[in-house]
């Protein structure tokens, strides 16, 4: 009885022809693809023989016909399918049906029936649109060279989005809601007028799924301590900014493996980066003028407070309360550790000194001034005394 169809995206619908009574007799089910979209009308009155439902949870279901004598295989949204299917329910048993939601039986628009889009590239103001909505599909979305000025919420709200370019616009601010795009791996803003990023863009969602960073030639001077939230990036692109510092928490990105920052004003690195394994720093075009020698000593006289104790052990041990665990501030307290050159986890207790750091143990391609130059200041965060000697003596 089933007849063999090539699949095709389509669009389904149960719906009674305008002025019609409200009866099942007057009942279709209304099929339209981008070859028909006038589409074939099912009578549903006394014509389906079975629907089966064994995979409606995936979004599948069978719909038998009597006439013509065929089955419809469909393959939907979950929750879509479900909502058909209790609408074809209470049609065929001929409940309310003057309260359901029918469609009139009219012929859909090509963009009902046309395969999902992917990917949108934009690099002329007159086709970015300001009535219409992207599409919901969009994998990949670059807008470039259109005087944008903001990050747009309808962006952020593209749930399915792993690319977004946004580079060669005139963009100021990043919103704090960008934390909350869960999907998003690569974020180009390059040739902006960034110049700072609020802590909160780094935490949330986009904390999980972020692999490249690209902020070069803004006007950025400076970067949150939250950039080392994110656990998954492996490019970070900072060139031609007005940076003079990185934060400490750079030395957290243990996924990182190309890191440039050429043509700032930094005066040192971060001696946490230390603990990374790149293939490829690039710190070109920086003055690098810090004395070597200690900035501050945070070493108390006796033992450190409990709270620092506790929280280095959750470090050590890969515990991470949440707020529903203990309260907000401790969370946020939990999550500035520093770690010593050693490896120790530590907080406030601790010697913060400049040494000078050999940038070929962290990656073995390396680009700084000359050819023959692999060092840099460093600010590192010594756990103890020992620790101090020991790394200031090298």
């Amino acid at each position: 009885m089933s007849s063999k169809k090539n699949t095709a995206r389509s669009s389904l619908g149960i719906g009674r022809l305008p002025g019609s009574k409200a009866d099942v007799s007057n009942l279709f089910i209304h099929l339209c693809t981008a070859q028909n979209k006038q589409g074939n009308k099912y009578k549903v009155g006394g014509n389906i023989e079975a629907v089966f439902t064994k995979f409606v949870s995936e979004g599948k279901f069978t719909i038998r016909f009597k006439e013509p004598a065929h089955d419809l295989c469909v393959k939907a949204d979950p929750v879509l399918a479900k909502t058909f299917l209790q609408t074809l329910k209470l049609g065929i048993q001929n409940k309310d049906i003057d309260k359901l939601r029918l469609s009139t039986l009219a012929p859909v628009k090509q963009s009902q029936v046309e395969k999902p889009k992917t990917k949108l590239v934009i690099t002329c103001k007159k086709d970015y649109p300001i009535t219409t909505a992207f599409p919901y599909s969009l994998e990949t979305l670059r807008v470039n060279d259109v005087d944008l000025t903001r990050v747009e919420n309808r962006i952020m709200k593209l749930k399915r989005l792993q690319i977004l370019d946004l580079s060669h616009n005139i963009i100021q601010v990043l919103p704090a809601t960008m934390n909350e795009m869960h999907s998003l791996a690569e974020l180009h803003l390059a040739h902006n007028k960034i110049k700072g990023i609020s802590h909160q863009v780094f935490t949330g969602k986009i904390s999980k799924t972020l692999r490249l960073l690209d902020l070069s030639n803004n006007h950025m001077e400076y970067l949150p301590h939250t950039l080392g939230q994110l656990v998954s990036l492996v490019t970070l692109r900072l060139d031609n900014n007005f940076l003079k510092k990185l934060p400490i928490s750079l030395g957290k990105l243990t996924s990182l493996k190309f890191f440039s920052a050429s043509n700032n004003k930094l005066v040192e690195l971060p001696a946490s980066v230390f603990h990374l394994k790149m293939e490829n720093i690039d710190v070109f075009g920086n003055p690098f003028t810090s004395q070597l020698g200690i900035v501050a000593n945070n070493m108390p006289k006796g033992v450190p407070n409990l709270r620092e104790i506790a929280s280095a052990y959750c470090v050590k041990r890969g515990l991470r309360p949440t707020a529903a665990d203990i309260p907000a501030t401790l969370v946020e307290y939990l999550q500035s550790w520093l770690k010593c050159l050693c490896g120790r986890i530590c907080y406030e207790s601790h010697i913060l000194t400049c040494i000078s750091l050999n940038l070929k143990l962290v990656a073995p391609a390396l680009t700084i001034g000359n050819a023959f130059e692999t060092s840099t200041p460093a600010l590192a965060t010594l756990c103890s005394q020992k620790c101090f000697d020991k790394f200031t003596k090298r």
